[in-house]
């Protein structure tokens, strides 16, 4: 995982995977709600999610990630020096 002060903000690698301004998006964003974030947008979140934050998303948590509020928790922990897979 990178170091917290390199972790891009979450609202930032979903506006850049779905092709949207950064500005339309809420933590009430979900899947098949705004912006385009259908199955495959969620694939492309989840991929960018990893690559911008050195981790690995298993299959039992990937849903965890279908709002920007589960993003914005998972970045949290991970500023807090936790990890996806934390409780």
């Amino acid at each position: 995982m990178k170091s917290t002060k390199e972790l891009a903000d979450p609202f930032d690698i979903v506006a850049n995977a779905l092709g949207c301004p950064r500005a339309s998006l809420s933590v009430d964003s979900a899947r098949y709600r705004d912006h385009g974030w259908d199955s495959l947008g969620h694939l492309e979140i989840v991929i960018a999610l990893e690559k911008a934050y050195d981790i690995s998303i298993d299959d039992k948590t990937i849903e965890t990630y279908a709002t920007m509020r589960g993003i914005q928790q998972l970045y949290e922990q991970l500023m807090r020096g936790g990890n996806c897979s934390d409780s």
